[in-house]
């Protein structure tokens, strides 16, 4: 009753708009068919068959309610369910479309059947799919996502060597071609496996290449066992993150690979597929789903304009399964590679993915633009190739009570990627994500966010959700690298924010921030579990150019590279936050850090105070957090294993230099902090700092507590 107090004028909008569902007009199922009227007797077969109806009922002048009510089942999607201006409803009377149960299945994929067994190994023939033999690189068994067989089978490998040939005209500095020539070499002994591939699967393998914050996807072109080298094709390297000899790199859909249960591996010169079966599974009870070719999106509500949006409508109790990250025409014409190996660039085939931070470049099966007022409760978006939601041009529009999990890119978006003037609704404002598991992302575009707020985005509230298990960052917000942007006044609160980078990528934050954000707010967040590799496993991450933030009572812990680490802003307060534990980069040289900021710039960049730091081991401060011109005061610093210092002087030294004025040492008397329970006791010296108290249990979904201290 607490938590839903917080959030009363939500819930109370929620709860308010309860009033109009009484009646039910029409029906649906996946047993109706297409001449039927939409009654219970006689239910439509398809969403969009009751979406038309109220087309013709409106065209006829009746008026609402309406309520669709869709029967437990599943319904397979062809196309993506468009909603467009004709559709929406009225605030009072939004049009309703409700699932009766919690398996209202609205499908994206397509079942592989008449597999049998051979030797262990279960085997089907590829079925022909416009055309053409069936392409994938996803694979559903049983609702999991397989593994496509992979090597290695754990971790990454590392280049020994990076090769790519230079396609810019040095004296027009202009590029002659789009793409270029790229090799790998490997370390001794590393792809022996390789040795006894046939040249006829490379054009089935894919190369997948963790650098920093990106990852890039290449068709495997060539490889030469005497070199030990791999060769690609594809868009040249960007030059502020090429891959390195540091990259991690992996081969995916390598039959010499396919070793494990729940390995899957594509022959496409065969046309055969292969799975081999976990623990339990029977192949008489399995089944065998794929993305539909192409289909990315499941659902879309598009207005037509900014001023005729779409409106009030609302998706209840309905799950969105199985949607294709299919490869990008343009990306594919610009690597210029053979036909041989692409096939025919309209028809699905073996992708190349370039580097995009956040996968931007992607899509979500939920799109949401020129909108108001459109409401998703108690849904569910899984096993997708890209993104979950995306609220890209919409206002008081709202995700609660959800959850999106195994996720391809990302789980939700919004706004958009650069900014502009805004009319009407060509904004993303006032949107709530509310009490939501978002977990399990990155599954095929490492790079993708937990939650992404872009450019445009005025007034948004993201609370009360679970994110958690993704390789990059966990909530990204900004999209601008300076003192620029539109994106003010958001709020990033009480959600649970966990196990975030993993060891694969770079340059990440529990919470990450760019650009001016005036008035946005991260508070009574738990952030733990960011783990990088390389770098930057940061809590809270400042990034270039943020600017107005306040952060305020998060508890961070077991972060790798820093609590807080600010690269440079302005004017952003930092206060009254738990920052425990940071680890040391196994990869780095030297101490870590608990705290740092990189830049010195001529401005004020952070107000830090009545922080609580703890740590093990390392340091307290790093690269330039004692040279910026940043307000330091009242902060609690204790180290459980030796002395407290700061770049080699005392706290009482530091505080003669004007830094940490009001500061104390102290240990801070948490109940079982190794245990993380940072709650403090009775006589905790945090008062001394005017340190307040809060209830960091509150942190996550409403219908569980995920935290110690209950």
């Amino acid at each position: 009753m607490k938590k839903m107090m917080k959030n009363g004028w939500m819930i109370g909008l929620l709860l308010g708009m309860c009033g109009f569902l009484q009646a039910e007009n029409y029906y649906v199922s996946p047993a109706g068919k297409a001449e039927n009227n939409g009654s219970r007797e006689a239910p439509f077969a398809t969403i969009t068959q009751a979406r038309d109806q109220i087309r013709a009922d409106r065209a006829a002048g009746k008026t609402g309610p309406w309520v669709v009510t869709l029967a437990e089942g599943e319904y397979p999607i062809a196309e993506p369910i468009l909603w467009t201006t004709e559709d929406s409803g009225t605030p009072d009377e939004p049009i309703v479309y409700r699932g009766a149960g919690d398996k209202t299945i609205l499908s994206g994929g397509l079942e592989i059947t008449l597999w049998r067994e051979e030797n262990g190994v279960w085997v089907a023939d590829l079925p022909q799919w416009n055309g053409q033999t069936l392409f994938f690189e996803q694979l559903f068994v049983n609702g999991q996502r397989a593994t496509r067989s992979r090597y290695p089978k754990e971790g990454f490998l590392h280049p020994a060597k990076i090769w790519e040939e230079f396609p810019m005209d040095r004296k027009t500095r202009r590029a002659e071609k789009p793409q270029t020539r790229q090799q790998i070499t490997a370390h001794p002994g590393d792809l022996e496996i390789l040795n006894a591939m046939p040249k006829e699967e490379w054009k089935w393998t894919q190369m997948v290449i963790h650098h920093h914050w990106d990852t890039t996807r290449r068709i495997l072109l060539g490889w030469d066992a005497q070199t030990q080298t791999l060769e690609f094709q594809g868009g040249t390297m960007k030059s502020h993150n090429p891959w390195r000899t540091s990259s991690l790199y992996y081969l995916e859909n390598v039959r010499a690979a396919f070793t494990q249960p729940g390995d899957w591996f594509y022959d496409g010169n065969a046309k055969k597929v292969f799975y081999r079966p976990r623990d339990g599974e029977k192949l008489s009870e399995s089944r065998f789903i794929v993305p539909r070719p192409g289909l990315s999106q499941l659902a879309i509500f598009q207005g037509k304009s900014a001023t005729e949006p779409v409106t009030d409508i609302r998706l209840e109790n309905l799950t969105f399964h199985y949607s294709d990250t299919p490869r990008r025409k343009n990306v594919m014409e610009n690597a210029q590679l053979p036909v041989e190996i692409t096939g025919n660039l309209d028809q699905s085939g073996p992708s190349q993915f370039e580097p995009n931070q956040a996968a931007a470049f992607t899509l979500a099966v939920v799109m949401v633009d020129e909108a108001r007022r459109i409401v998703f409760q108690n849904c569910e978006l899984a096993h997708l190739g890209e993104y979950g939601l995306w609220f890209k041009n919409a206002s008081e529009c709202q995700f609660v009570d959800g959850k999106l999990t195994d996720l391809g890119a990302g789980g939700v978006r919004l706004g958009e990627g650069r900014a502009h003037e805004s009319s009407a609704v060509t904004s993303c404002e006032k949107n709530v994500v509310h009490n939501c598991q978002i977990t399990q992302g990155g599954r095929f575009h490492a790079s993708a966010v937990g939650v992404w707020i872009g450019n445009q985005t005025i007034g948004n509230r993201l609370t009360h959700n679970e994110i958690a298990d993704f390789y990059y960052t966990g909530v990204s917000v900004g999209w601008n690298w300076g003192y620029a942007g539109v994106c003010f006044d958001n709020i990033i609160e009480y959600n649970h924010i966990h196990h975030i980078g993993q060891g694969a990528l770079a340059d990440m934050g529990g919470v990450y921030t760019l650009g001016t954000l005036t008035g946005t707010r991260v508070c009574h967040n738990v952030i733990h579990d960011v783990e990088s590799y390389g770098y930057g496993g940061w809590g809270l991450y400042t990034d270039e150019g943020s600017e107005g933030i306040l952060m305020e009572k998060n508890l961070v812990y077991d972060t790798m590279d820093g609590s807080f680490h600010q690269h440079y802003g302005k004017d952003n307060l930092i206060r009254n936050n738990i920052f425990a534990r940071n680890k040391a980069n196994p990869l780095k040289e030297g101490e870590p850090h608990q705290l740092a900021i990189t830049r010195v710039e001529n401005h004020r960049s952070v107000v830090f105070e009545r922080n609580i730091i703890y740590w093990d081991e390392g340091t307290s401060i790093g690269y330039n957090f004692d040279k910026a011109d940043a307000e330091i005061r009242n902060n609690l610093w204790w180290k459980t294993t030796g002395n407290v210092e700061f770049r080699g002087k005392t706290h009482e030294e530091w505080v003669e230099m004007g830094k940490d004025v009001g500061g104390i040492v102290a240990d801070p008397l948490f109940y079982d902090a190794k245990n993380n329970d940072f709650r403090l006791k009775e006589n905790s010296p945090a008062s001394k700092i005017g340190f307040e108290e809060f209830d960091f249990s509150q942190a996550g979904t409403l219908s569980e507590r995920t935290l110690s201290g209950n």
